[in-house]
């Protein structure tokens, strides 16, 4: 009779050590559950995942302040929320990198940066306003649902993009021509 409980009990153990390696684990579950909208939570986690500092002094309102690439200062915000006041069951991210122009280049020759980096570059967009205001952004939208890491990863992308957008239009000769 021990030999018989003794099999039983060998096959419990087994079968709980199987469940446990086959089981995603919390974190892993967290990871791969689908974001079908975003939350600051959700926004701010996927800035620092993506290697942001936030800055420690914001009052709570729609703008995040973050660095990243220790040269470039941002901005994020939720979007096409169903409560924009409130930020509730927001669709949409934005995030923004706002630049001078260099005071070395003509308008045309910032213009030509621009586009360069606009033919060249696939996360983000870049435009100089009216205001002569320069600036880099991309949008990140929940539509049909997205990870977490995928959320991050893909501002990982992007803060590359925007720090290569640095170097287009500060660092590259004036012709604009790599």
């Amino acid at each position: 009779m021990t030999r018989k409980g003794g099999g039983i009990m060998k096959l419990t153990y087994l079968i709980a050590a199987t469940a446990m390696v086959l089981l995603p684990t919390s974190a892993h579950a967290e990871e791969t559950r689908a974001l079908d909208h975003f939350t600051r939570a959700d926004l701010e986690q996927a800035l620092r995942a993506a290697g942001a500092t936030i800055a420690p002094t914001q009052a709570q309102g729609q703008r995040i302040v973050f660095t990243f690439s220790e040269k470039v200062t941002a901005e994020a915000m939720l979007m096409s929320c169903e409560d924009e006041q409130r930020e509730v069951k927001c669709l949409g991210s934005a995030l923004l990198a706002s630049f001078a122009a260099d005071e070395n280049r003509t308008t045309e020759q910032s213009i030509n940066a621009i586009n360069l980096y606009n033919y060249n570059e696939n996360f983000g967009r870049a435009a100089m306003g009216p205001d002569g205001v320069i600036s880099v952004q991309m949008y990140i939208i929940a539509d049909g649902g997205i990870t977490p890491a995928n959320y991050s990863r893909q501002m990982e992308l992007w803060f590359t993009s925007a720090t290569n957008f640095y170097n287009y239009l500060y660092e590259q000769p004036a012709s604009g021509q790599p």
